[in-house]
């Protein structure tokens, strides 16, 4: 039919979430210098200095951020050289003043030969900022050559339940453009916005809420080339398909931990594979929400605890004890914090428990013992199909 058609477009007011979950952070290594800062929208890039052409990383990766989870906020970094150490991840959580949830590392010239290292270095780092109260979970690519796909490490058995490794990349759009010039480009950027979006009990991979494809970005972009949707064609870091694979490799490639888009059948868009870290499977973080639920509750519980460092406490003069009334009120500060996190659907429900036999007058310690139940997550779903003569 011929007249005027109107298209609504969505994120243009570039609104703020609340709360602080959504905060997250980008670090490139191996192109121009960009001081730590912080970015709310990819429409302050230009005036960042932080290009295409100067920084086409980094540019596109705040692109995809964006794109995954508008709204969000980003703090990023980038360093022309980097000794494979991540000082660069402690930087940008200082000067985020300890608010970022996960960083995003891409290394993009450091070759897999190196992983297993990078993994281990990266993990030391969310490590040391757990042990500030500050803790991330952290995301990393590599290079990755053709060569390397017959040969990837398996990360389950690199003990590293803080680090993620991302082995995708759009295959079709603007990041299959710059892979031409910049191999490895990943899409660390996806995986940081998804990460981002999803609530800390809740698996990146969520068919339901976590479609990778939305639109694609102007050809003016990749010199006029047609450009699909971004991460509308999945692939992988090597400039492989996902589709040239069987699907008994693409599984192979899975069971070692990687994370990549994905295709289901019957479902439009594209997903991840799952929300790995490099962790072995039987360990309690082997999945980044189980990460996340946990250090939004370290978080948390530190907020309502810390006020109370020095403060004075109670003894029952008859047993040498804490008092009942001591014990009740510090456990109260626990339940509050938990409380919320149940309401809120993040855990599924919590135990805290203070010992009061504890010899605070010896030692001035005390000892909090936090037991909780996560969020599942249906990674698989069986269904038994058959004809029968009758339903009974």
């Amino acid at each position: 039919m011929n007249g005027v058609k109107f298209v609504r477009e969505n994120g243009g007011l570039n609104r703020l979430l609340s709360g602080e979950d959504h905060i997250s952070g980008l670090v490139v290594i191996g192109e121009a210098a960009v001081a730590s800062q912080m970015v709310l929208s990819a429409e302050e890039l230009a005036e960042k200095d932080i290009t295409a052409a100067k920084n086409p990383v980094m540019h596109y990766h705040i692109n995809e951020f964006f794109r995954v989870n508008p709204g969000a906020k980003l703090y990023v970094k980038g360093v022309l050289t980097s000794d494979g150490t991540y000082q660069e991840v402690k930087q940008l959580q200082n000067f985020a003043e300890g608010k970022l949830r996960r960083v995003a590392v891409c290394d993009f010239k450091r070759p897999v030969s190196d992983l297993a290292a990078a993994v281990g270095n990266l993990n030391e780092v969310a490590v040391y900022l757990r042990g500030l109260n500050i803790p991330l979970s952290t995301f990393l690519s590599v290079k990755v050559a053709k060569a390397d796909m017959t040969a990837l490490p398996n990360l389950h058995s690199l003990e590293s339940e803080n680090v993620s490794v991302v082995l995708g990349q759009d295959m079709g759009g603007y990041g299959h453009f710059l892979s031409d010039t910049t191999p490895s480009v990943s899409a660390i950027g996806a995986v940081l916005g998804a990460g981002s979006k999803a609530k800390v009990h809740e698996s990146i991979a969520w068919v339901e809420k976590q479609n990778l494809v939305s639109t694609a970005y102007p050809k003016t972009w990749a010199a006029d080339a047609e450009l699909a949707r971004e991460m509308d064609i999945p692939g992988f870091c090597d400039g492989s398909l996902l589709s040239a694979y069987t699907p008994q490799q693409i599984q192979d490639i899975h069971d070692k931990g990687y994370l990549f888009g994905m295709k289901y059948s019957g479902q439009a868009g594209t997903y991840f594979n799952d929300s790995f870290t490099a962790a072995a499977m039987d360990d309690d973080f082997a999945y980044i929400e189980n990460n996340t639920a946990v250090d939004k509750a370290i978080r948390e519980i530190n907020r309502a605890l810390t006020p109370r460092i020095s403060s004075p406490v109670y003894i029952d003069a008859d047993t040498g004890h804490l008092e009942n009334s001591a014990v009740a009120s510090l456990e109260a500060l626990c339940d509050d914090v938990l409380d919320q996190m149940v309401r809120d659907g993040e855990v599924s429900g919590y135990k805290v428990y203070i010992d009061p036999a504890q010899q605070i007058l010896r030692d001035s310690k005390l000892n909090v013992v936090l037991k909780i139940v996560p969020v599942g997550t249906l990674r698989t779903i069986t269904v038994k199909i058959g004809l029968t003569l009758t339903t009974n």
